[in-house]
């Protein structure tokens, strides 16, 4: 299709910073953050801010990282030439070191090590030759976990940045797709793909493509895996998705930004009780039944606190660096 996709490199700022009056606040948002903060301003404030962190080992997620670090190293010696049975080998050494300790912890026989593996095995099997094609950097490399940083708004005149990371650039009947990996204990179903349009992480990662990276990206993947005690099931859904849509999400999302800059400046993050009983319950519902004054308690039984290490300065105020130019190469013709 061509020689290759372009690609920007960035500077590193800080995440958060403390303001004059001595509040946190967000200068690099990301698809997690952005989400949290519109699903519910307290839980964001728990979550990123405040830094709440459960005590409690997700399965659910060390199984889906675990998952998704097999996949793409499949993906990466398939690239790269690898026979099946090597690169499934490399595939199932990553994530016995990398996440085999905590796997083995799982009592949930659909989310354990060996769902893991299985489901790294039959991908493999289901799809090592592929109608969708791994589309290359302008050095030859894969595009595959392509790590963004970029200004997301002039409006707010806040410097706020937005960063992300695309799992996967890939071509397909001539057009370019971003692909996203998913597991699930749920049927891969109409019902199943339909949640991710529209969806907030979707939406980010096509704007950034298309504004940011200049990638003429037609829409995107959802490369799906359900797992159960015994088996897996595969299952994608292709989407395309107007440039319109992309703009609307982008118009809203700087809305949101302007929020959460008062919401900072005034350390005042409400409550969104519709939210509470989204993807199985939020995790702090607890703090928030308990009184105001008695939650803190309710804090250190259930939470640890690991602050975001931009936050851990002995200054009150962090100082920006100047604006540095951020240079990015478009795609050729």
């Amino acid at each position: 299709m061509d020689s290759g996709i372009g690609y920007i490199e960035t500077p590193k700022f800080p995440k958060y910073v403390w303001l004059d009056g001595g509040n946190a606040k967000q200068m690099v948002w990301d698809t997690s953050s952005l989400s949290s903060f519109s699903s519910c301003p307290r839980y964001y404030n728990f979550q990123n801010l405040l830094g709440y962190k459960s005590k409690i080992y997700s399965t659910a997620t060390g199984f889906g990282s675990a998952v998704h670090d097999g996949y793409e190293q499949l993906d990466m010696a398939r690239f790269m030439g690898r026979t099946k049975d090597q690169a499934v080998a490399e595939a199932i050494k990553l994530v016995l070191v990398e996440h085999g300790e905590d796997l083995q912890k799982s009592d949930d026989k659909a989310r354990n090590l060996e769902a893991a593996l299985r489901a790294i095995v039959w991908r493999a099997e289901e799809y090592w030759e592929d109608s969708i094609k791994i589309a290359s950097m302008q050095d030859g490399t894969p595009a595959l976990e392509q790590r963004f940083e970029v200004p997301i708004s002039m409006q707010t005149q806040d410097d706020l940045r937005f960063s992300g990371r695309i799992d996967k650039v890939a071509e397909l009947n001539n057009e370019l797709y971003l692909v996203d990996t998913k597991t699930t204990k749920a049927s891969l179903t109409d019902y199943y793909f339909n949640q991710f349009a529209p969806n907030n992480q979707i939406y980010a990662y096509l704007w950034a493509a298309k504004n940011i990276l200049g990638l003429d990206v037609a829409g995107f993947i959802i490369d799906a895996v359900q797992t159960g005690a015994n088996f897996c099931r595969f299952n994608r859904a292709v989407f395309k998705v107007p440039s319109s849509i992309i703009e609307e999400w982008y118009g809203d999302a700087v809305h949101k930004l302007s929020m959460a800059k008062i919401y900072a400046e005034q350390n005042y993050y409400p409550a969104d009780f519709t939210a509470c009983g989204n993807y199985g319950g939020c995790k702090y519902r607890e703090i928030c039944n308990e009184s105001p004054d008695h939650r803190q308690k309710v804090v250190e039984e259930l939470f640890d606190r690991e602050v975001h290490e931009s936050l851990r300065n002995d200054d009150n105020v962090i100082e920006f660096e100047p604006e540095l130019e951020i240079e990015w190469i478009p795609e050729n013709d």
